[in-house]
């Protein structure tokens, strides 16, 4: 047992004698990783320094405002330009936006409603431009005018009654043809035509085909500027427009 303790003392002694380098001599020893050379490559070494990192809060140096150049001892100083600073911001940059609306259009035989629109629109302290264009051609087959309502009616039971001619309604909005039957209303002349040549056939004398809308005008309100003051005004009298709504304008409504 103590030839045991005795040969463990040597092998550490041994191995602690080789780790320091005491046995270099005899060409025992650790070998010691160096490279030369990688030292003899460096430029300027004296050169570099270590600075420690910047902390986390500290302003970045792309940030930090930079001082002017110094001019050289007796050069006369040149003010330097004053950055320059953003513009404000607006908030009413859209304050001078206007937008056109339109309401309409008023048929001929509307004109109740349109006296109703233009009180509403003074009353909100707005003032339409009137637009005045031909009401679009239509031709209608036309019984009558009658003498009277009475006899108006007397020839409508009778159509009603014979059961032949399918369409059929008194005029009610035309009073130059009333009191009058409409036998059809078309966008065309030689459609009516065709229609008047079949009731003529189911037995219906008298028809004839008349320009329904001859003479005829409708009437559309533009408001070609409305400030956004005045589009919430608008809204405000909505309900008071004779039954139309307010429109974008057409010019606007087809711009790309």
């Amino acid at each position: 047992m103590r030839v045991l303790l005795l040969a463990l003392l040597l092998v550490n002694l041994v191995f602690f004698a080789w780790s320091q380098g005491w046995m270099a001599g005899a060409g025992l020893g650790p070998v010691t990783q160096r490279e030369p050379q990688r030292l003899a490559l460096q430029i300027h070494p004296e050169q570099v320094t270590v600075t420690p990192l910047a902390s986390a809060s500290a302003t970045p140096a792309s940030s930090a405002p930079q001082p002017a150049p110094r001019a050289p001892a007796g050069a006369p100083s040149t003010p330097q330009p004053a950055p320059s600073e953003p513009a404000p911001q607006n908030a009413s940059a859209d304050a001078g936006t206007t937008v056109c609306r339109q309401i309409g259009p008023f048929g001929a035989m509307e004109t109740a409603a349109l006296t109703q629109t233009q009180a509403a629109l003074q009353s909100a302290g707005l003032q339409a431009k009137v637009h005045t264009a031909p009401v679009p051609e239509q031709w209608m087959v036309l019984l009558g005018p009658f003498p009277s309502q009475t006899a108006m009616r007397s020839a409508l039971g009778q159509i009603t009654q014979q059961g032949r001619v399918k369409v059929f309604a008194p005029v009610t909005d035309r009073p130059r043809y009333e009191p009058g039957i409409s036998l059809g209303v078309f966008s065309n002349e030689a459609a009516a035509q065709d229609q008047l040549q079949i009731v003529t056939k189911q037995g219906m004398q008298g028809a004839k085909v008349v320009q329904r809308n001859a003479g005829l005008n409708r009437v559309t309100l533009r408001l070609p500027a409305l400030t956004p003051q005045q589009v919430k005004a608008l809204g405000s009298v909505s309900g008071q427009l004779g039954g139309q709504l307010v429109k974008t304008c057409a010019t606007e409504a087809a711009a790309p």
